[in-house]
């Protein structure tokens, strides 16, 4: 079969996602909102899919109906009109297809549904030459959790006919699986979709080599994929196709050309017999079963945390060396190749991340996820209400604090010399809960030393230094803008404070004087660490939400968002550099792990993704 290649006529595309229900018995759908985002990017990018693009998510029956009918009867000739949708999908009385919409009521789809006879119908009168329906659909109460379908679906003779190809996520039964969604600030692609968006985004669906992405070949991908990956999933591809259809061309690699006097240097140094240094190449390897948190560097190795496991990394063989279970589902203290979480009940142990055995012990019962290392020593706050600090090799106690009629919140750190953490006042009889914690403790040589109290809730997001720590308050509840609050670690005085215009959206980091956030509203803030002056004097913004804290390597930034794009920056100005695809798993207050100039992020799906700087 020959592939129509771009061609002259137009190429549209209608995206749209339903994870919001008004219904009760219609369960919330997280994916398709990140799904169409991604899809969107990838398919309006003129070196990619140089595609026209119209996402429409959650959006009411009217706004879709007309939408739908503009999509296609607009079209004619060489065009090529690509509709995709990510929703539940339902089944009358009469065994009809319906996809259902914010407003659906499962008993009456006719009324509240896009019926997908007004589909079929309305592309019946479509004068475009290449029609492509994709489906990532679900019914709703007769699945799993997470899943997207039911076993009596028939989306291909529902939409399939002369002039017009259907892709579903499944066979009629077999389910269609949603993301695993860590927490609500953090949806995950579903299966099926994250697998095409796969494909296109790396250019690994182009199969044959030639340069363009076929929607045989992209579908022949997916299905590969989901092999690969043991998922009880198997795509459909159902109507009539006379040519394949390029959906999408491979993005060339830019090469960056060297100065003249740089190329003259570099045949001199050629030709003295030196050795050129070669970059290091990219590569990728499966750890966790899901979104995990951002990978963290100890003694030569990857360690990624998901609840209840520890799965460790070997750089020079770049996979997974060991898989530790541990008992609780809290992120362990890492040091020195050492890991460090409660044991059955609460005790103290550490693990060699190198052999996955034990090391040292100690009888006392831990908090889990509460455990902190800085400054070469491990601090454990105690079941007890007590606060330990330990030498990490042997578990020898150096010194306690009781924290009596305080509750610690959060995992202590280090800074100018003494040992900080969150904290909140036991509740007392017929007190009201507090929302967050209320205070910084200081504690030197196991005395407080200072505490810094607020009336307002602090957020668990905090930035720690020598020069300063760096809190968020919450004057006005979960939703309103919060104040960032600068203390010196010697005496817990303010420095200055910093009213945002939107919440964080994760952990502030400071590196090199500069104190850096992104916020809800997809803004990226730099204050000056001394002052909480902005340095950047035009307002910046991520395509999508950040999924993590900011990185910097040197003069560059590095951001990770929710549409899928890992940007570098320069931090000095706050000038985008570049972006490339890469969906992260969400780690609000953990960050990309960086070593010998190569980049380490876990993605969504629970691999881990080796990136040379």
């Amino acid at each position: 079969m020959t592939t129509q290649s771009f061609g002259k006529g137009n190429r549209g595309a209608l995206l749209i996602g339903t994870g919001t229900y008004d219904h009760p018995e219609l369960p919330a759908l997280r994916s398709p909102e990140v799904d169409c985002t991604r899809l969107d990017t990838l398919l309006r990018d003129p070196e990619i899919g140089a595609f026209e693009v119209q996402t429409l998510i959650d959006a009411d029956r009217s706004t879709l109906e007309q939408a739908i009918v503009e999509f296609f009867l607009t079209a004619w000739g060489d065009d090529v009109r690509l509709l995709y949708l990510s929703c539940h999908g339902i089944l009358n009385r009469s065994d009809k297809l319906h996809f259902a919409i914010r407003q659906t009521d499962p008993e009456r789809p006719a009324n509240t549904a896009i019926s997908a006879a007004f589909i079929h119908d309305v592309m019946e009168e479509c004068r475009a030459r290449s029609i492509v329906v994709i489906l990532d659909c679900c019914y709703s109460g007769l699945f799993l959790p997470g899943a997207k379908s039911d076993e009596s679906a028939r989306f291909e003779e529902a939409l399939a006919g002369h002039g017009r190809v259907v892709i579903t996520a499944g066979t009629r039964s077999q389910r269609a699986w949603e993301g695993h969604h860590p927490d609500g600030e953090t949806p995950a692609p579903s299966l099926f979709t994250g697998m095409l968006i796969e494909g296109i985004s790396s250019g690994a669906a182009d199969l044959n080599g030639d340069g363009f992405v076929t929607l045989q070949e992209l579908y022949r991908y997916a299905c590969e994929r989901l092999h690969q990956a043991e998922a009880t999933q198997t795509p459909r591809m159902g109507g009539e196709m006379q040519y394949d259809i390029a959906l999408a061309k491979v993005r060339k690699e830019r090469k960056e050309r060297s100065p003249r006097k740089d190329r003259a240097d570099n045949r001199s140094r050629k030709s003295a017999g030196t050795r050129p240094r070669h970059k290091p190449e990219p590569w990728q390897t499966r750890a966790a079963l899901g979104p995990a948190r951002q990978p963290v560097l100890s003694d030569n190795v990857l360690v990624v945390h998901e609840p209840y496991r520890l799965h460790v990394i070997d750089l020079e063989a770049r996979q997974r060396v060991h898989l530790i279970k541990m008992r609780y589902p809290g992120s362990p203290a890492l040091c020195e190749g050492l890991a460090y979480f409660p044991g059955k009940g609460g005790p103290l142990q550490s693990v060699d991340l190198r052999t996955g055995k034990p090391r040292a012990s100690h009888p006392a019962l831990v908090r889990d996820g509460l455990l902190g290392v800085s400054k070469d020593a491990l601090y454990a706050p105690t079941q007890d209400g007590s606060l330990y600090a330990f030498d990490p090799s042997t578990l020898r106690p150096l010194w306690s604090f009781p924290a009596n009629e305080l509750t610690i919140t959060s995992a202590p750190q280090a800074a100018a010399g003494f040992v900080l953490f969150m904290a909140r006042e036991l509740q007392r009889s017929g007190e009201a809960a507090d929302a967050g914690s209320n205070r910084i403790v200081a504690i030197f040589e196991g005395r407080e030393a200072w505490s810094y109290k607020t009336e307002a809730p602090l957020s668990p997001d905090w930035a720690v230094t020598d020069h300063g720590v760096y809190v968020v308050v919450q004057p006005q509840g979960p939703s309103a803008p919060q104040t960032i609050v600068a203390v010196t670690p010697e005496s817990g005085e303010v420095l200055w404070s910093f009213d945002t215009k939107a919440r964080l959206a994760s952990a502030p980091v400071v590196a090199d004087g500069v104190l850096l956030f992104g916020d809800v509203d997809r803004r990226l803030v730099a204050l000056d660490t001394k002052t909480g002056d902005r340095l950047w004097d035009k307002e910046k913004k991520t395509e999508g939400i950040l999924l993590l804290q900011p990185f910097v390597v040197g003069d560059t930034l590095f951001t990770a968002d929710r549409a899928a794009k890992l940007t570098r920056w320069t931090l000095p100005t706050g000038r985008r550099v570049r972006s490339q695809d890469l969906l992260v798993s969400g780690d609000r207050q953990g960050s990309l792990a960086i070593h010998d100039g190569v980049m380490y992020a876990t993605d969504s799906k629970g691999d881990v993704h080796a990136l040379p700087i």
